[in-house]
């Protein structure tokens, strides 16, 4: 929940947006269910007990988010950033941290991540559950932060709630009471250090819709199309059989039928069995409409039928159309969090290392996450590979680009090739440090200039 205002946050203010948030809950509450498979078909009843009634689920909420999930961050996103900031981003496993957040936005249309000291003081963000936030921005045209709001259920008392307010400068803890309405102070206000507020959100679009809260009304009519075609199969199995002319037929002579599978017929009678004919061509059009209709408007493929479009790089990418409109849009709101994220890191490292530079340096690349564009991926490692033979890339840039090695790792590798593969060396147990290798080699050469 965003919350546009100019209001101070007081007490009154905090008792209200957490109302008006638990109110919107079960929105949110309905797109997770929906995302772990419990759909409205679930609840289905008939007044006949004895009618058929199976309540299938074929989950493409699921599918939809992902897949979307995995096609814009599966790859983990690289960072050419100082060595600081990339160990703190590895400490925090910051490629599922991004997974778990960018999955909320997919599935309940905002993702949000909180960030924190641990107790040894190393700088910490994590993934919020988007049912638990509350983010506050002022009233300008920028929407600066201004304050965000963690609610969770209280552990020890289930009336109360625990609501966590951060500023820009310290945050306090409070105990909130739906009954009765009153908000009081459970811990005083905690400075923190992080320079702004410790909060960031990643809304999937403008209006923070889920990734496929569009075809939920499909998804619903294609649960009842299945369902109801697995009830007419069993209605068809347990069809009624009618026998004409034989109304003197007692009850053991259907049960000695049923045993011998023999039926005596009179000259003058009949059987048949009573079933209800379905249009089997129809249900089929109909099931493969909605399935269509779904790819469409939830912006996956259907990779299962990809038609004439064949494997190449280019007429994937035409398959891929609406997902990589999709994928960019979520690409770009992905970018902008990961910024803050680095602003705020690089506010709290800055406080013990001046000289860390600026959040705005660091490099941050994307790479879609595709099985079937693989060949275009090695088409590049190819070319690259062919920029440094020519010298016209460097051997560094090709490791951090194709190993996702980090600039210090890759210069480290390239220090070990040529300690390994230098004329004289043994090796590197024959060198104790890179240093005196090369003080080593200097001497060398001096050498060989002497004796010529």
């Amino acid at each position: 929940m965003i919350i546009k205002t100019g209001q101070p946050v007081t007490d009154s203010f905090i008792i209200k947006v957490v109302n008006d948030k638990l109110a919107d809950n079960p929105r949110l509450q309905r797109l997770q269910d929906y995302f772990e498979g419990k759909h409205d078909i679930l609840l289905r009843r008939y007044a006949d007990a004895t009618k058929p009634n199976n309540r299938i689920i074929v989950n493409f909420c699921k599918k939809i988010c992902d897949f979307l999930t995995g096609y814009v961050v599966g790859v983990p996103i690289r960072y050419t950033a100082p060595q600081p900031i990339l160990d703190t981003l590895n400490y925090n496993d910051e490629s599922h941290a991004t997974q778990d957040t960018v999955r909320n936005m997919n599935i309940m249309g905002i993702g949000a991540e909180l960030l924190y000291t641990d107790t040894d003081g190393i700088p910490r963000f994590a993934t919020i559950d988007p049912r638990e936030s509350i983010f506050i921005t002022d009233d300008s045209i920028e929407a600066n932060m201004t304050a965000y709001i963690r609610l969770y259920p209280n552990a020890d008392e289930p009336e109360l709630f625990n609501v966590v307010v951060y500023t820009a400068t310290e945050y306090t803890e409070y105990r909130l009471s739906r009954a009765v309405g009153e908000l009081r102070v459970h811990t005083a206000s905690i400075p923190h250090f992080w320079g702004d507020v410790p909060a960031i959100m990643y809304p999937n679009n403008p209006e923070n819709e889920g990734a496929f809260e569009q075809i939920i009304s499909l998804q619903n009519a294609l649960n009842t199309v299945m369902s109801d075609e697995v009830n007419d199969f069993e209605s068809f199995v347990d069809a009624y059989l009618v026998l004409k002319g034989l109304q003197g037929t007692q009850p053991e002579d259907i049960a000695k039928m049923k045993q011998d599978r023999v039926l005596l017929l009179e000259p003058e009678s009949g059987a048949e069995w009573l079933i209800k004919n379905v249009n089997n061509a129809h249900i089929k059009e109909l099931k493969e409409s909605i399935i269509k209709k779904i790819h469409e408007l939830g912006c996956i493929p259907d990779v299962e039928n990809l038609g004439s479009f064949g494997s190449s790089g280019v007429a994937l990418r035409f398959k891929l159309l609406h997902t990589e409109l999709h994928a960019a849009k979520q690409e770009r709101n992905i970018h902008r969090g990961v910024q803050r994220r680095l602003e705020l890191l690089y506010n709290i490292l800055r406080l013990t290392d001046s000289s860390i530079g600026e959040f705005t340096d660091v490099g941050i690349s994307f790479e879609r996450n595709f099985i079937m564009l693989s060949d275009d991926a090695l088409n590049q490692k190819r070319l690259d590979l062919s920029l440094v033979d020519h010298k016209i890339l460097s051997r560094e840039t090709f490791l951090q680009l194709h190993k996702g090695m980090t600039p210090d790792e890759a210069n480290e590798e390239l220090k070990r090739v040529e300690v390994e593969t230098h004329p004289y060396g043994g090796g590197l147990d024959s060198f104790p440090a890179y240093d005196d290798y090369m003080n080593l080699n200097a001497n060398l050469k001096r050498s060989e200039t002497n004796v010529s």
